[in-house]
Order: C-alpha cells, then sequence, then structure tokens
C-alpha cells in the first residue's frame, strides 16, 4: 500500500484534476481570468506534461511487469494520449465545452516535451556515469 500512494497514487490523483477541471463549463474559468486565448493552450501542456511524469514514475516502480517498467516512457506518452482523447470526447457532454483535435495535439506536445526531459536526463547521467574512472 506504501508503495501504491508513493508511485502510482499522485498518477491517479492528477487524472482526477484533469478530468474535473474538464468537466467544468467554460464561463467557470472567465472568474479566474482565463480568457487569453494563449491560457488554455498552457494548461493543456501543462497538464499532460506534469501527467507524463506521474505516470512514467507509476510504470517505472511498478512490480508487476518487467516489460512495462522498461518501456514506463514510451508507455506513459501513449497513455497521456489516450487519455488527452478520452478527455475530448467526454467534453462533448459537458455544456460550453467543445472537442478539439488541436487540444489533443497540445496534450501530446507536453507528454512528448516531458518524455524529452526524462530522456535526455537519463542520457546526461548515462555519460556522467561513463567518464568516472573505477
Amino acid at each position: 500500500m506504501n508503495r501504491f500512494l508513493r508511485y502510482q497514487f499522485p498518477a491517479v490523483a492528477w487524472v482526477g484534476v484533469i478530468f474535473a477541471s474538464s468537466a467544468m463549463p467554460t464561463e467557470f474559468f472567465g472568474r479566474f481570468g482565463v480568457e487569453q486565448s494563449w491560457a488554455p493552450k498552457i494548461v493543456h501542456v501543462l497538464f499532460f506534461f506534469i501527467l507524463c511524469f506521474f505516470l512514467n514514475r507509476a510504470l517505472r516502480h511498478q512490480q508487476v511487469s518487467p516489460f512495462v517498467a522498461q518501456w514506463s516512457l514510451a508507455l506513459s506518452v501513449l497513455l497521456c494520449l489516450t487519455f488527452g482523447i478520452v478527455d475530448e470526447v467526454h467534453q462533448i457532454f459537458v455544456r460550453g465545452r467543445h472537442p478539439r483535435i488541436t487540444d489533443v495535439v497540445l496534450d501530446l506536445s507536453g507528454a512528448t516535451l516531458m518524455a524529452m526531459t526524462l530522456w535526455l536526463r537519463t542520457w546526461v547521467q548515462s555519460l556522467r556515469r561513463e567518464r568516472v574512472p573505477s
């Protein structure tokens, strides 16, 4: 249970945050000054940037499948894409919200940006390990 709370729960909770925010009517966000055309785009990228981090962490630390742990980064991006599509379909049923393919592209961009960041970090760490004399 402790491993779940540490590694998997943040991903599940963040999915809940995204789902709850997409269930709110557009007028709700105007109260917070999110009326500029660029603000929702940044929110999409940021939400899925964070989601990809949490999903990668959850999958990498699960103990059921070595395959899933090894491919956690690619699977995280695929899961973000899948959830982005599901989230847009969900918005069909929310008053004042409309599904947009551009939102899915923004979601995928945020997830891909996080995946590239994590991959680059891993690559740099491996270079540093190779340079350290034994």
